[in-house]
């Protein structure tokens, strides 16, 4: 049972998540100034990131979080573990940059953060759109990984290709785990704080491990504090996430809407990973020229427009669908699914047009359902409203091919008849009458559509045949003028 000191939804809760993340943000800002030794504040880092994980499993309990946010703090778990023993192989043991058991937990935590990242994204559907965002963001951020860590690497050689590739393997990965975000970024947790705290811990660590590549390569002390750095608030935010009510709704199934608008989060990824190769461009110009840069900057310059522009498409197909959805729910009735009043009338100004060209005779009626009201209170509304839907099919499939039937109003149904005199229309229109279902019956007026009348007169006529039919005992089709 949850505790009932601190609900979920309590502000109280929200504070303490903020309080969490101030404390942690502080200690990753002031501690660089207050503590000299760079050992000193890698190792209250560590300290910090094992009592933030420790926290973060005790409110993983307390919440009963799914399996998937279980998975996800595992690896977390395991970076963690992995920090303090590169700590004592480093530090303490003097290995320097060798592989040992801490590459295996590093490599390791992947695992469960994927297993539980993609399990995350089950909850809200996966499309097209967003697999594509999550790799053309990928593809973008590891172009200046490519560039500024493997072409080098690939030359110097510091520490054997294994070397190479694992620490390869630590930058492709984070930047892998955090598309996984980004692929599942929905307008609604676009919105959610918890699952915005908890993409800014995956962000740090794809930030962190390809600029610790680099270090490796170049040395110089920011590139090797900062990744430190990045990598504890890596660790420590999860707690924060955890610790905030919102994540709650993390856990939520709540697939995405159709043609929903495309999240913020999204597009900010999409628009960085489009930039990438030309800002590595940029940046390779300033770097001494005795690599290949080009390579990489060529292969991501090629293969990302192609992405983007299969994800123009998508969007464009998207525009196209949500248009021929409103074009429906604009002129169908969206109870009957016949023909509404504005579909009828531009059905019949386009009609009367033609009659015109060719003088064919064109003949209109109005049909109107007999006690409908009486009918919806005695067996209630949705009743009502399977007669609607019953007689627009039952007297839609007697009607030539030509003609057209649509929903004018509440029970009140237009008849649009091209090349049909009034008499025939009369036959046709008395002939619907047994097929009315649930043995209900309709009145209606017809009404010829002259040459020179105006759409409105030849309206106004045959309602005025369908009043006098009401008014003379229903169940009778009256013609204008008679």
């Amino acid at each position: 049972m949850r505790d009932q000191a601190d609900p979920a939804g309590s502000p109280s809760s929200a504070r303490t998540a903020w309080l969490l993340l101030a404390l942690i943000v502080g200690i990753a800002l002031l501690h660089p100034v207050l503590t000299g030794r760079p050992d000193a504040r890698w190792a209250t880092y560590c300290v910090v990131e094992a009592l933030a994980v420790a926290g973060a499993w005790l409110l993983t309990w307390r919440r009963r979080a799914p399996l998937a946010w279980c998975l996800l703090l595992v690896g977390i778990s395991c970076n963690v573990a992995a920090d303090l023993l590169y700590f004592g192989e480093t530090v303490i043991a003097g290995m320097g940059a060798k592989a040992a058991l801490s590459d295996v937990m590093y490599t390791v935590a992947y695992v469960p953060q994927a297993a539980g990242l993609m399990a995350l994204g089950r909850r809200v559907g996966r499309t097209a759109g967003a697999l594509l965002d999550a790799s053309i963001f990928a593809i973008g951020l590891a172009v200046p990984v490519a560039t500024f860590y493997m072409v080098p690497a690939a030359r110097e050689v510091p520490f054997g290709i294994e070397g190479i590739l694992l620490v390869g393997l630590y930058a492709f990965g984070s930047i892998l785990l955090f598309a996984l975000y980004v692929q599942q970024t929905t307008s609604h947790r676009g919105r959610n704080p918890a699952f915005l705290i908890l993409g800014a811990a995956l962000l740090m660590a794809a930030v962190g491990d390809p600029l610790w590549n680099v270090h490796m390569l170049e040395g110089g002390p920011l590139l090797s504090e900062l990744p430190k750095v990045l990598w504890y608030l890596n660790r420590c935010l999860p707690l924060v996430a955890i610790a905030h009510p919102s994540i709650e709704r993390v856990w939520r199934f709540e697939p995405e809407a159709p043609g929903a608008a495309l999240p913020r989060v999204r597009l900010a990824a999409l628009i960085l990973g489009s930039l990438m190769p030309a800002l590595t461009l940029v940046l390779a110009s300033f770097a001494a020229p005795k690599y290949p840069y080009w390579i990489p900057i060529a292969g991501g310059g090629i293969l990302l427009p192609l992405l983007v522009l299969i994800r123009m498409d998508g969007l464009l197909l998207q525009l196209r669908r949500q248009a021929r959805q409103l074009d429906v729910l604009s002129h169908y009735d969206d109870l009957t699914g016949a023909p509404n009043r504005r579909q009828w009338k531009r059905a019949l100004a386009t009609a009367v047009a033609q009659a015109r060209l060719d003088g064919h005779p064109l003949t209109l009626a109005l049909l109107d359902l007999d006690h409908f009201k009486a009918f919806n209170d005695a067996h209630g509304h949705h009743a009502g409203d399977d007669l609607l839907r019953d007689a627009y099919r039952a007297w839609s499939a007697r009607l030539p091919p030509d003609a057209l039937l649509a929903r004018y109003g509440g029970e009140e149904f237009a008849l649009l008849l091209p090349g049909i005199t009034v008499a025939e229309a009369v036959l046709l229109v008395e002939a619907l009458q047994p097929h009315t279902p649930q043995q209900q019956s309709f009145s209606a007026g017809v009404s010829p559509c002259e040459a020179s009348d105006d759409l409105d007169s030849a309206l106004d006529r045959a309602d005025a045949a369908l009043y006098r039919a009401k008014q003379s005992g229903r169940r009778r089709v009256l013609v204008a003028g008679d």
